[in-house]
């Protein structure tokens, strides 16, 4: 399902027009990605959390010429699903 598809989706579930439901959408998504940047953990009960993980510098090996290469420190995000969204998976 892709954004658009998701748009469609939602808007016939709550009756709400494409256009509001893409408004609430992409302000959700918005004030995801703001909490994230400031460093804050964001739990959807019932769905899980997405937090920042960092990750330490290390040396990996170019798949170009097989040199070592030192790959710098990183942050990236991280998303733990909650057990209920585990469960409907199975």
């Amino acid at each position: 399902m892709n954004k658009a598809e998701l748009i469609v989706a939602v808007s016939e579930t709550t009756k709400l027009s494409k256009k509001d439901t893409e408004k609430v959408i992409d302000a959700f998504f918005d004030e995801v990605c703001c909490a994230l940047q400031h460093g804050e953990t964001v739990k959807v009960s019932g769905f899980g959390a997405f937090t920042v993980k960092s990750r330490k510098a290390r040396v990996g090996t170019s798949p170009v010429d097989g040199k070592k290469i030192e790959i710098p420190a990183t942050k990236t995000v991280g998303f733990k699903p909650s057990k209920g969204l585990k469960d409907l998976v199975k």
